[in-house]
């Protein structure tokens, strides 16, 4: 699986349809940000299997297969992969997101949406940076910006509870202690499920949701 992944980042580098391709003001856009994504994803998987402070600019040009003078084109700094990581992984999150603020869904389904969806994205090398990379690593300014994004998605799961307390779909309890218990055994996925052989992310997610929905929601009748 982790081959798999190096040889889809090192593909845009050497791929014969991207050299092929017109070299347009849009196409050589499109070809430097599939670069510059490529150079974050070896680099979320180089900090989660060995550490941030352990992987140098070198062992991420090395896994890429070009110079360290090249990848200061994409960006220009280790921390700024590290940001970078984490601005990418919480595009996903943010669809997430959008998909369990739906109103038209119950509040059960919409908090499941999210546990799913966040399980998911955090079995991604760019999702597990988030729970496996501390963040002292950053700039006091970017390591705000990220417990700010962080925070979103916290107060989302607490309003989604506090509404199902409200509505009687969930039992009465503390949204805060219920969503701090949720992130924390999610944020460990990446801890434990690193392995040769990991647990499927989906297998993951529905027991989590048997074990949450067990203790809150309100049985039917």
């Amino acid at each position: 699986m982790r081959d798999s992944k190096k040889n889809a980042e090192q593909s845009c580098w050497t791929s014969p349809d991207a050299r092929a391709a017109p070299d347009t003001g849009a196409s050589r856009d499109a070809k430097r940000e599939a670069k510059r994504r490529a150079v974050l994803q070896a680099g979320a998987r180089l900090f989660n299997d060995h550490g941030y402070e352990q992987t140098s600019l070198e062992d991420i040009a090395a896994a890429l297969n070009i110079t360290k003078r090249t990848i200061y084109y994409y960006v220009q700094s280790k921390e700024d992969i590290l940001f970078g990581c984490h601005l990418l992984g919480l595009e996903f999150l943010g669809e997430t997101m959008r998909q369990s603020q739906k109103d038209t869904l119950p509040v059960v389904d919409r908090i499941a949406l999210l546990i799913r969806g966040y399980c998911a994205w955090v079995s991604t090398d760019l999702g597990a940076t988030i729970a496996m990379v501390r963040e002292h690593s950053l700039s006091p300014a970017r390591r705000q910006a990220l417990r700010a994004s962080k925070a979103e998605v916290d107060f989302h799961l607490r309003s989604l509870i506090k509404q199902g307390v409200a509505e009687g779909s969930l039992r009465p309890c503390d949204p805060r202690l219920v969503a701090a218990a949720v992130f924390g055994a999610l944020n460990w996925i990446p801890h434990w499920n690193r392995v040769e052989n990991p647990v499927p992310q989906e297998e993951i997610a529905e027991q989590y949701l048997q074990l949450v929905f067990a203790g809150v929601v309100v049985p039917p009748g």
